[in-house]
C-alpha cells in the first residue's frame, strides 16, 4: 500500500528502525516506486539511517576516530568530518550531519564525546593550550616502559595532547588526554594495571 514518503521515513527514525540493506529496500518497504520524487525525499533523510556496507566503513572509521578522543571531550564536528574523509575509500563522501547522529548515540559515542559550539570552544581547548614544561616531560618519560609509548602531539586546532600508545603486549591502546598533571595521575594508574595484567597472563 502505497503510504506518504516522508511520514514513512519519520516513523522509521522514531522505531530506531534505521538499518538497511540499501535504499531501495526502504522505498519498496513504504509502498512507493522509486523515482526522483522518492529520491529527493531519502537524500534529505539519508544521513539517518544506515544502508548496508557504505554505512558500516563510514561507522566503522567514526568509532575509529570517537575512540582515540579524550573522554567528555569536545570535538569539532567539521574537523572530526574532515580527519574521517581521508581514512575512506574513494567515492565514499560523509559529511557532519552523520557525526552529530552518532555522537547523540549514547551506545556507539562510548567516550561522551560533545559537539564543539561557540560558546563551549574557549572554556574546553584551554586544557590543550598550554606550554609543556621539561618537567612534564621528565614525568612522561619516566612512565615509559617497552611497549608503552608516551609522546605529545599537535592537535588539529594547533594545540597539544597526550598521546598513550601501547603494542599488542598491552592490547595495542591507542588514547589522547589532556597534558596535565592530572592525566599524568590517569597513566600511572592504567600503566600499572597494564603491566599486572600482562604478569598475570
Amino acid at each position: 500500500m502505497k503510504k506518504n514518503f516522508r511520514e514513512y521515513l519519520e516513523l522509521q527514525i522514531q522505531k530506531n528502525n534505521i538499518k538497511w540493506e540499501s535504499r531501495s529496500e526502504i522505498i519498496r518497504a513504504s509502498g512507493n516506486n522509486q523515482n526522483g520524487h522518492t529520491a529527493r525525499v531519502l537524500k534529505e533523510y539519508e544521513n539517518k539511517f544506515q544502508f548496508g556496507a557504505v554505512a558500516e566503513i563510514k561507522n566503522k572509521e567514526i568509532k575509529k576516530y570517537f575512540d582515540k578522543q579524550p573522554k567528555g571531550s569536545y570535538i569539532s564536528v567539521e574537523g572530526a568530518a574532515n580527519q574521517i574523509q581521508k581514512e575512506l575509500p574513494k567515492g565514499i563522501i560523509i559529511g557532519e550531519t552523520i557525526i552529530y547522529n552518532r555522537l547523540k548515540d549514547k551506545s556507539f559515542n562510548t567516550n561522551n564525546l560533545k559537539p564543539q559550539t561557540l560558546d563551549n570552544q574557549v572554556s574546553k581547548t584551554g586544557l590543550y593550550d598550554v606550554k609543556i614544561s621539561m618537567g612534564f616531560k621528565d614525568k612522561l618519560n619516566k612512565l615509559r616502559e617497552p611497549g608503552i609509548y608516551l609522546y605529545i602531539e599537535l592537535t588539529q586546532r594547533g594545540g597539544q595532547t597526550l598521546r598513550l600508545k601501547t603494542n599488542n603486549k598491552f592490547h595495542n591502546l591507542d588514547k589522547s588526554f589532556p597534558p596535565n598533571e592530572r592525566s599524568i595521575k590517569t597513566l600511572e594508574k592504567i600503566i600499572k594495571r597494564l603491566k599486572k595484567n600482562n604478569s598475570d597472563a
